[in-house]
C-alpha cells in the first residue's frame, strides 16, 4: 500500500509544479476577505516594504486585505479588497502604517469626522493626495546613523556653546540687560501714538512711491548719471573759489591803503543814501505842504488890501513854476 502512495504523490506533487503554482494563492484564513467584498485602488507616493496580503484597517478594526500592488506610473498603486459591510466616504485617507517599530506595514482607512457620503464604491480610486506613505524604520536608523556619524553632534555642541556664550557672564549683567529691555519695552508702550505716526508716514510714503512709480524708476535710471554731473560742477564752483584767491590777494593789497578813505567817504554818503532811501514817502509829503503855504498863506495874504494887489492864481502858477524849474516843488 505504501509502495503504490509514494508515486501518487510524486505525480500529484509534479502536475502541481507544472502549472506554476503560488503558495500565496492558498485560500489560508486571514489572506481574503471572507463573504461580499468590494475593490478599491489607493495611490501612494511609495509602497516600500508593503507585504502582499496585508490588513487593512479603519477604525482599529480590519476590514479588508491587500490584494496586490502594481507601479502606475511613478505611483505605487494597491489594490485593497473590502468588505461590503464596510462604508467609507469618498474624502477618507489612506496611510501606511506599522502597529510595532519592527511590525509590518499595513494600511489605515481615515475617514473624515461627520461625514455622510457619498461612499466608495466597487472600483474607485483613493488619490495620491489623500494619501501618505510610511515612516519606515530603516530610513529612522540611517537618519540617526547620518547623524552620529556625519559630525552633527558636535556642530549641535557647537550652537549650544554659541548660545551659552551669547548671555551674561554674571548675574548682574544679566539683570542690568534685563531692566533695559525692560525700560524699551515701557517706552514702546508710552510712546504708542509716536509709533503709530512713523508707521502711517511709512505707509503713506510707500503709497506715494507706488503710485509714482514710473518717475522713480525715471530717478533711479537717469539720478546716478545726472549726479555725476552735479559733481563735477560742485567741484568746479569749488575750484573756482580756489582760483579766485589768487585773484583776491592783489585786491586787498590795492585797498588796504585807501581803507581809511573809503570809510570816511562812506561815513559821508550814507545820511544821502538813507534820505535817498526814504524819498518816496517824504517828498510827497513836503510837496503838499508846499502847495498849501502857498496856496493858503502866502498868496491870500498879499491879495489883501492894503497890500499891493496881485492876481492871486496867476502869481500863484507863476510861482510855482519858478519853485519847480529850481527844483523845490514838482
Amino acid at each position: 500500500m505504501k509502495q503504490r502512495l509514494a508515486p501518487t504523490l510524486a505525480l500529484v506533487a509534479l502536475g502541481i509544479a507544472g502549472c506554476g503554482f503560488n503558495p500565496a494563492e492558498l485560500p489560508i484564513p486571514g489572506t481574503y476577505v471572507d463573504g461580499d467584498k468590494y475593490s478599491v485602488r489607493v495611490e501612494f507616493s511609495s509602497a516600500l516594504n508593503l507585504p502582499d496580503k496585508a490588513k487593512v484597517v479603519s477604525e482599529g478594526a480590519e476590514v479588508g486585505i491587500v490584494d496586490s500592488v502594481d507601479l502606475v506610473g511613478d505611483s505605487a498603486v494597491a489594490a485593497i479588497d473590502l468588505q461590503s459591510a464596510v462604508r467609507l466616504p469618498v474624502s477618507t485617507r489612506a496611510e501606511l502604517r506599522q502597529a510595532t517599530i519592527l511590525g509590518e506595514i499595513y494600511v489605515s482607512l481615515q475617514p473624515p469626522d461627520n461625514s455622510s457620503g457619498p461612499y466608495l464604491a466597487d472600483g474607485d480610486t483613493i488619490p495620491r493626495a489623500q494619501t501618505a506613505p510610511a515612516d519606515n524604520i530603516e530610513d529612522l536608523l540611517r537618519g540617526m546613523s547620518s547623524i552620529v556619524s556625519g559630525g552633527r553632534l558636535a556642530q549641535l555642541q557647537d550652537v549650544v556653546d554659541q548660545f551659552n556664550s551669547a548671555f551674561p557672564a554674571t548675574d548682574e549683567d544679566f539683570q542690568r540687560i534685563f531692566v533695559a529691555g525692560q525700560s524699551a519695552l515701557h517706552d514702546l508702550t508710552v510712546n504708542t501714538d509716536d509709533i503709530d505716526n512713523i508707521l502711517n508716514s511709512a505707509a503713506s510714503i510707500s503709497t506715494d512711491l507706488a503710485a509714482n512709480k514710473e518717475r522713480v524708476d525715471q530717478m533711479l535710471q537717469y539720478g546716478p548719471a545726472r549726479a555725476e554731473g552735479l559733481s563735477g560742477v560742485v567741484f568746479g564752483v569749488v575750484e573756482l573759489i580756489f582760483r579766485l584767491r589768487d585773484l583776491a590777494q592783489p585786491l586787498g593789497d590795492i585797498l588796504v591803503p585807501i581803507s581809511s578813505d573809503l570809510r570816511d567817504v562812506i561815513a559821508v554818503i550814507a545820511p544821502a543814501l538813507v534820505t535817498i532811501g526814504n524819498a518816496d514817502t517824504t517828498v510827497p509829503m513836503n510837496i503838499d505842504k508846499t502847495n498849501q503855504l502857498l496856496r493858503d498863506k502866502l498868496i491870500p495874504f498879499l491879495s489883501t488890501t492894503p497890500n499891493i494887489h496881485i492876481d492871486a492864481s496867476a502869481q500863484a502858477d507863476q510861482l510855482i513854476q519858478i519853485l519847480r524849474s529850481i527844483g523845490v516843488v514838482r
